[in-house]
């Protein structure tokens, strides 16, 4: 009986003090997506403007995670050199299921309107942008290298890709899943 009674007075003490995180994505929450996905990530910390930034190579790409002031991660870039980086496209996809929490279905989708394993036309600009509601995602691509850069517009709703020079934007919605 005693037990009981303890474990009863311990157990909203113990409710209390495992507060579960709630909110947006830090870059905690990022990498450790990416490392389920395989990736290992070993973070260079600096500082970009009012964001602190964090950067790592995987396979010749650089990833980079840019938070702001409270921690919350705002956008994520994956970048290559050269005319082609060998899994470039993988990292960007995984970077976006890590960031967006997106199924493959719509990550086939922004990357089909990206065109990232197409050469970029003229008419593009050298850029390709696509949003959804909640994201904005931008790549350009040239034989110096390439850059698939993401923003949440969550938390920059003013933001678009740093990438962002085309003036026509695709804009794809979400399946609601019931």
């Amino acid at each position: 009986m005693k037990k009981t009674l303890v474990i009863l007075m311990i157990l909203p003490l113990f409710l209390l003090c495992s507060c579960v995180r709630t909110g947006q994505k830090d870059s905690i929450d990022f990498i450790s997506s990416m490392l389920k996905s395989g990736y290992d990530c070993r973070i260079e910390e600096t500082v970009s403007g009012d964001k602190l930034k964090e950067s790592c190579y995987i396979n010749g790409c650089k990833l980079s995670m840019y938070s702001d002031a409270q921690g919350r991660l705002v956008n994520v870039t994956v970048t290559y050199q050269g005319e082609k980086s060998q899994g470039f496209e993988k990292i960007a996809r995984d970077t976006v299921k890590a960031f967006c929490g997106f199924e493959n279905e719509m990550v086939n989708e922004i990357f089909g309107i990206l065109g990232v394993q197409d050469p970029l036309t003229f008419d593009t600009k050298g850029v390709r942008r696509c949003d959804t509601e909640w994201y904005g995602f931008g790549f350009t691509s040239d034989k110096t290298g390439g850059t698939l850069a993401v923003v949440s517009y969550r938390l920059e709703p003013a933001s678009v890709p740093d990438v962002t020079l085309n003036t026509t934007v695709p804009f794809l919605s979400e399946k609601s899943s019931s």
